[in-house]
């Protein structure tokens, strides 16, 4: 702070300021770049509007902002410091929970969803309803087993579960979803795009069933169907490349270097330390002439896999070429 010519009495209140100033400096500590965003949803699938998210920086003062979610179950912040945050989730008719997540500032951080349970003290299963539709305590249980063995990744005890619901939920979205998501588990991609395709009929603005659809064209080497569903993602909501790289492939194969470099880099923008990535991205720009620009990326894919499968063929491009 600068020095007045004042005397004592400005010196006091001087003082005051500075500690005014200090306190507001450490409230807002917590503050950076980092974007955070995430979902709120209930064990059957169907998002909760409303729910409150409370971040605390586990750092000095254990400030930070609450927000709470729209009609979609979505929240997201932006401009929090870089560390770990205790999150608390709170909605009306559900249990609490709280984790604890660490941000980046300088790197994309993976979306938080999150699933409350319906509160113990709303009652039993009888009372779950979905939809507005009143499901039977034997469906509300297989829902529930489905959602944990797909979470522990037990693909098939998942699939069992959601079939035995979809008998009394046969046009619930997030259900057909989560039906689709543990066959692809399984590698059973024909009734995984099945029920991906169903949930898109349903609702043709759901990016996470497109998305599947699009990585499962893409994985077959249906290189139309595969751009017509990657475009109807949002590319914010493309939060893995590979959809991008298998695309990408497809496109140099088919000899067409301009379209496949354009893939390679929007693999990167979602991962830029992916080396096949670059090292694809290099052969495109050969076939485009771009030498200086394929130079870069060859040695880029060595600094990243100097023992990956493609290494001895990038020293050797990077000798001839």
């Amino acid at each position: 702070m600068r020095k007045s010519p004042v005397g004592k009495s400005f010196a006091i209140v001087a003082g005051a300021v500075f500690l005014l100033i200090a306190g507001s400096a450490r409230a807002q500590e917590w503050r950076g770049r980092a974007r955070i965003e995430g979902t709120v949803k209930s064990t059957t699938g169907e998002p909760i509007a409303g729910a409150k998210i409370s971040l605390r920086w586990t750092e000095s003062g254990h400030g930070g902002p609450d927000v709470t979610t729209n009609k979609s179950g979505h929240w997201a912040f932006f401009g929090l410091a870089a560390g770990n945050w205790d999150i608390d989730f709170d909605a009306t008719g559900f249990e609490p929970r709280k984790i604890t997540a660490h941000f980046d500032e300088g790197a994309r951080n993976p979306p938080i969803d999150i699933q409350l349970e319906p509160s113990k003290k709303t009652g039993s299963h009888e009372e779950l309803q979905v939809a507005g539709q009143k499901i039977s305590p034997e469906t509300a249980a297989a829902v529930e087993a489905g959602n944990a063995a797909l979470l522990a990744k037990n693909y098939a005890e998942a699939r069992t579960n959601y079939l035995k619901a979809l008998q009394e939920l046969p046009d619930h979205t997030p259900l057909l979803m989560r039906l689709a998501a543990a066959y692809y588990g399984e590698g059973n991609n024909d009734e995984a795009l099945k029920y991906a395709k169903k949930v898109v009929e349903k609702d043709p603005q759901d990016a996470a069933a497109w998305r599947t659809i699009a990585e499962i064209e893409l994985s077959k080497g249906n290189l139309d169907a595969g751009k017509e569903a990657l475009n109807k993602v949002p590319a914010e909501k493309i939060t893995d490349p590979t959809s991008y790289l298998n695309m990408g492939i497809l496109l140099y194969n088919k000899k067409q270097p301009a379209a496949a470099e354009e893939a390679f880099g929007k693999a990167l923008t979602v991962n830029p330390d992916l080396a096949d990535a670059y090292y694809y991205r290099a052969l495109s720009r050969i076939q485009l002439k771009r030498i200086p620009d394929a130079k870069a990326d060859l040695k880029k894919y060595l600094e990243l896999a100097p023992t990956g499968s493609e290494a001895e063929t990038a020293k050797e491009l990077l000798k001839s070429i």
